[in-house]
């Protein structure tokens, strides 16, 4: 018979085992959920980057940004040509200075800030499914597989843009709200507060119409699991709001004091303002219809698989009814439909429209996509992923000596950076030379009217453009000219006095 003490440590070492076990399996788990897709992402954008240049004008143009901060050492108003820039807020400039600041000036450094977005993209998404579907693992186990792959995350996840910052803020406010739904407690609304301010400094107000859609028709979507009436909820969120002001104040108080309110006249009114009627000049009117094709891209790779329609074959040969029915039996359903298309109807009625306009939409997307496609194996939804992914970086190596090479202007940039006169752009200049040229003053900028009047009073200066029509050319000597984009050319030329 053996002795209790020894009974005793052979139940230890099986508890300990076990312990081990479940350590082990949790680890793999989290490797092939988590951190797999998330080192896919890292190579997909290093590889995208290798392809294609930094693209203008967008991205230049938030480069420089960053760039004219970090040497003017001013981190509270945004310039572009060293001339104030009203609009966007800092978050994404402060964010790439960081990486500047540990790591030096370059497009690296750029892009693992993007990646670093991206990526929290990813695990809040994953975080929001745990919330909306708290019975169904299955669903958040996937869902950093199912937004890797989706089509509008793979085109925006390498791109030096606002929107997927402006997603993680609106993801993490649904998610501290959710969590305040289920377990009501002072500190969700004060972080969901904190998430709505990071949002403002993302990319200003439009935060608040991802979040309150989603707050105002909670009555609709209420589980039973959800403590707080809606009254309270409503009451949270104004809370919430409060506290969002912190984090803004923080950034407009000083920015108000620098440009004695003017800043804010140009963002809040001209910029925002401008763009919802539709009279700002680059407000991008477009019909009130625009968005509804723009969704099927959101549904993209998986609409086109019949992997994922397979298990719903009796509910397609009823989809009214199977709507109908998930409807009134899944509160977490109503909650991702009453958040979607709220939205996407107020977007629809706002004169200015852009496709990206709707990317902080995509995790409530991503997480329908995984309500349906939750019987499927993780690992055919990770090969599909993968699959999405190098059809498009295919598609950028195929293009990279073409049109998207023709984007590129560091060749442009290589020449402003070496004269040793004064630079003029000609056409409406949108800081594309900043960063790549490295830029510590701003350059004059004259129409093409006036551009042979500029040479001649400045002979031994420069022109650049990248705005030329095929039959339009710039005075003086000619030294570069080649396609930019589909219809327009880049080029420079030199005063008389350079040799």
């Amino acid at each position: 018979m053996a002795s209790p003490d020894f009974a005793d440590t052979a139940a230890f070492r099986g508890s300990l085992g076990r312990a081990l076990a479940r350590r082990r399996s949790g680890l793999a788990e989290g490797a092939l959920t988590i951190g797999l897709p998330i080192l896919v992402l890292a190579l997909f954008v290093f590889a995208s980057a290798a392809f294609r240049p930094v693209l203008a004008p967008d991205e230049t143009r938030y480069l420089t940004v960053a760039w004219e901060m970090l040497v003017r050492g001013d981190f509270v108003l945004p310039t572009v040509n060293f001339a104030p820039y009203h609009h966007k807020p800092p978050l994404l400039f402060w964010l790439i200075d960081i990486g500047w600041a540990l790591f030096g000036v370059s497009r690296i450094p750029a892009l693992v800030t993007v990646i670093a977005i991206s990526a929290s993209v990813m695990l809040l998404t994953r975080r929001l499914a745990r919330e909306i579907f708290p019975d169904e693992a299955r669903i958040a186990r996937i869902a950093c597989w199912l937004t890797l792959g989706n089509a509008v995350f793979a085109i925006y996840c390498g791109l030096i843009l606002f929107d997927l910052l402006l997603t993680a803020t609106v993801t993490a406010a649904m998610i501290a709200l959710l969590i305040h739904l289920r377990a009501p407690a002072r500190r969700w609304p004060l972080l969901a507060g904190l998430a709505i301010g990071l949002g403002v400094l993302a990319k200003g107000p439009v935060v608040l119409i991802f979040v309150l859609w989603p707050v105002a028709t909670y009555p609709l979507w209420r589980a039973e699991h959800h403590v707080p009436s809606p009254r309270a909820l409503w009451k949270a969120t104004g809370i919430a709001l409060l506290a969002a002001l912190l984090p803004v104040a923080a950034w407009v108080v000083p920015v108000l004091v620098e440009t004695h309110g003017e800043f804010a006249r140009q963002l809040i009114w001209d910029q925002t303002a401008g763009r919802i009627s539709g009279h700002l000049s680059n407000s991008h009117r477009r019909p009130v219809w625009f968005y509804l094709p723009l969704l099927l891209v959101f549904a993209l790779p998986w609409l086109f698989s019949p992997y994922v329609w397979a298990p719903h074959r009796a509910s397609l040969r009823r989809p009214v009814a199977a709507v109908r029915e998930a409807w009134r039996q899944r509160p977490a359903i109503r909650f991702l439909l009453l958040w979607v298309l709220p939205v996407v109807l107020t977007f629809s009625l706002i004169a200015g429209k852009q496709p990206h306009y709707l990317v902080p939409l995509l995790p409530a997307v991503v997480i329908l996509g995984a309500y349906l496609t939750r019987t499927l194996r993780l690992r055919l939804i990770a090969l599909g992923a993968t699959l999405t992914l190098g059809v498009l970086l295919a598609g950028q190596a195929a293009t990279s000596s073409g049109i998207l090479g023709s984007f590129d202007l560091a060749p442009l940039a290589d020449d402003v950076a070496r004269a040793d006169g004064p630079v003029a752009f000609v056409g409406d200049y949108q800081g594309e030379f900043g960063f790549l040229a490295r830029l510590a003053r701003p350059i004059a900028v004259v129409d093409l009217d006036e551009a042979a009047d500029w040479l001649a009073a400045h002979p031994e200066g420069m022109l650049v453009t990248n705005e030329l029509d095929e039959e339009q050319s710039l005075p003086g000597h000619t030294i570069l000219r080649a396609p930019f984009g589909i219809d327009h050319f880049k080029a420079a030329s030199l005063g008389p006095d350079m040799p």
